[in-house]
């Protein structure tokens, strides 16, 4: 995962001596570069004239995922705001840096509480930016304690999902599978609110992508996808196999060429009812290159995923509920499942029915606790639940 960077600018008052308010920024610095976060750092700011342009000229050099406000002294609002005004549509982090106690007698007796009045200068700015609209966290720590890294963490992975999302592509083929109400979504109201753009390409598309590759090609990709395979059912004939396998590579093509950072089929209406074989392990195997994927043209889940993915640096998965009960539900997919998900070797089985034909999995899912979260259309915006 690439590395979240933070613009970072301290503030404080021209009635503190500077070199105090630079050392105790510092001190907050550090913490938040042995956490892993990148910084892009101006010195403290102090005043309402000069040192506001300054650090607004500083921070617009480089590029960063949220801003840092670390609020070290009691402050005069109007230079603060006026960074904060020029940032106003970037993610914030409004933070009260806590005290610290004079081991060394530095600044009178010794064991004396230095107060620089972080928490009164944070507080005269939360207010202002809620009505300005600025979306913003309010962290900060006791006197002598260490930073709230943790919470500073969580909301700066979801800044740089929120950032990413931005420039995000969600491919598709097809559109309505089965005519479900639950999965279409509006491409402009989510290029709008959230960011992605939506392309939905076509099985025609698919069919000529599929028809371009090479048969070696295919063959030495089975021979690599295949190597861990156990068919508990009897082992399916090669021609089967290779169907599935050329389905994956062409979707997987479609995906470099358009810069698609997730992908979904229409399933039962399109792959399954008109190509000849089942989308399972296709889509097992799209995911498994690293292109989160959801059956049934599901483009509100196709963005939950990407938020899942970005967020943890881990590989996510979608999931059905089958059964409900007081004190459990039951969760399961029909023949998907990629790798980083699967008990032991993966397990493959034919399958032959009124609609479907081709392999999917029969695999085991791993135990232990999950993250469950899904992205819905409302009249609003969007929920998640």
């Amino acid at each position: 995962m690439t590395k979240i960077k933070a613009g970072y600018v301290s503030f404080g008052t021209m009635f503190y001596e500077p070199g105090n308010l630079k050392m105790i920024s510092e001190r907050a610095e550090k913490q938040l570069l042995d956490a892993g976060l990148e910084l892009v750092i101006t010195s403290p700011v102090y005043g309402e004239d000069v040192e506001p342009q300054r650090a607004i000229q500083e921070l617009k050099a480089q590029e960063w995922d949220f801003l840092f406000i670390n609020i070290i002294n009691w402050i005069d609002t109007r230079g603060v705001f006026r960074v904060l005004h020029e940032f106003r549509n970037v993610p914030m982090i409004l933070y009260s840096l806590g005290g610290f106690t004079d081991h060394e007698g530095k600044f009178g007796e010794k064991g004396t509480l230095i107060s620089p009045a972080a928490g009164a200068g944070s507080t005269s700015l939360r207010f202002p930016m809620e009505q300005w609209g600025i979306k913003f966290k309010y962290l900060f720590n006791a006197p002598d304690a260490p930073m709230d890294i943790e919470g500073i963490l969580t909301f700066a992975k979801a800044a740089y999902t929120m950032k990413k999302l931005k420039y995000a592509r969600l491919g598709t083929i097809g559109y309505n599978d089965m005519g479900l109400y639950s999965t279409g979504i509006n491409p402009t109201k989510l290029r709008d609110m959230i960011g992605p753009e939506v392309e939905s390409m076509d099985l025609l598309q698919l069919q000529r992508k599929m028809d371009g590759i090479l048969d070696a090609e295919v063959k030495q990709e089975v021979t690599r996808v295949t190597k861990d395979w156990e068919y508990p059912l009897g082992k399916p004939a090669d021609e089967v196999v290779e169907k599935a396998v050329r389905m994956y590579m062409a979707t997987v093509a479609i995906c470099k060429d358009k810069k698609f950072d997730t992908f979904s089929y229409k399933c039962v209406d399109g792959v399954d009812l008109e190509m000849g074989l089942t989308h399972a392990i296709p889509s097992s195997l799209v995911a498994d290159a690293g292109y989160p994927y959801v059956d049934e043209n599901d483009l509100g889940n196709s963005v939950a995923q990407l938020m899942l993915k970005w967020i943890s640096n881990k590989q996510v998965t979608f999931i059905e509920h089958y059964e409900h009960h007081p004190e459990w539900i039951l969760l399961g997919e029909d023949g998907y499942c990629p790798s980083d998900f699967i008990e032991g070797k993966p397990q493959i089985k034919n399958i032959s029915t009124v609609l479907l034909g081709g392999i999917a999995h029969c695999s085991n899912m791993k135990k232990g606790r999950m993250t469950l979260a899904c992205l819905s259309e409302t009249k609003e915006g969007y929920r998640n639940g």
